[in-house]
């Protein structure tokens, strides 16, 4: 197994990021186990884990050494180590001072784009735990999560209302018809999402946060970033989020590490 380090900005609250992320992994493909963060890929496995000591990210992998440059740019998509947030929690923390808890803390990315925004679909109007009951729902009857399998796969009585269904399968057929590419900039492929029946608002503002990579993106309807503010409603939370401009994203995802 051979082994790839990358040296993390501080500060970078490993332990933090994958306490989110367990609660949000493809079932069957991710694991956190420990220190580690697991994803099976291409017939071999990526094995992440840090160094406090060193500051260093460890990625480890069985794959051909042809498949590392990829593995590094997935690995550094979820966990952004070269980033520093030190301006940014500087900005946020006199008007939210929990968030010294999550010093460092960041939007994560994703191994894979179309698998978050299966999750994000699934995770609409859901609890987290059920979106991930779900997930391993799909999977089990895709198999692989490609639009190609999501399409010719049966997700009747999967424990979610049919438009949602229809809008999984609106969006792998988007894809596999060529009329969507997940890799367009972010403020194309917003314009794209919101043209499918079934995403809105809520959707594209999470898929903003970890596909687009907005500083400033802001679900403000979520009902769990609501509770970890404190307020009444999504109304009183964007007029309270006025004052974390420009970087609403690293306050939501704070708060929701806490929640």
């Amino acid at each position: 197994m051979s082994t790839i380090e990358l040296q993390a900005v501080q500060p970078f609250p490993w332990r933090q990021l994958l306490q989110y992320l367990s609660f949000r992994l493809v079932p069957g493909f991710e694991s956190i186990e420990e220190n580690h963060y697991q994803r099976l890929y291409s017939d071999g496995l990526v094995r992440v884990t840090y160094n406090e000591s060193s500051g260093l990210l460890q990625i480890k992998s069985d794959l051909p050494v042809s498949q590392f440059d990829d593995v590094v740019a997935r690995v550094s998509r979820i966990f952004r180590p070269q980033l520093c947030t030190q301006a940014i929690y500087k900005q946020l923390l006199p008007h939210l001072p929990v968030l010294a808890k999550t010093m460092g803390f960041r939007p994560l990315g994703c191994w894979d784009p179309f698998e978050l925004c299966l999750r994000t679909i699934i995770g609409q109007q859901v609890t987290v735990a059920a979106a991930n009951t779900i997930m391993g729902r799909l999977i089990e009857r895709c198999g692989q999560l490609t639009p190609e399998a999501v399409i010719a796969a049966d997700l009747t009585n999967m424990g979610m209302p049919g438009a949602r269904v229809a809008t999984l399968i609106t969006l792998a057929s988007a894809i596999a018809d060529g009329d969507l590419d997940l890799s367009m900039p972010w403020p194309e492929l917003k314009e794209a999402l919101l043209k499918l029946r079934g995403i809105g608002p809520w959707t594209c503002g999470y898929l903003a946060i970890r596909l687009g990579m907005d500083d400033d993106a802001f679900p403000e309807t979520d009902v769990g970033l609501i509770r970890a503010a404190k307020v009444d409603s999504a109304k009183t939370l964007l007029a309270s989020a006025e004052r974390w401009r420009p970087f609403r994203a690293y306050a939501a995802v704070g708060l929701w590490a806490l929640d």
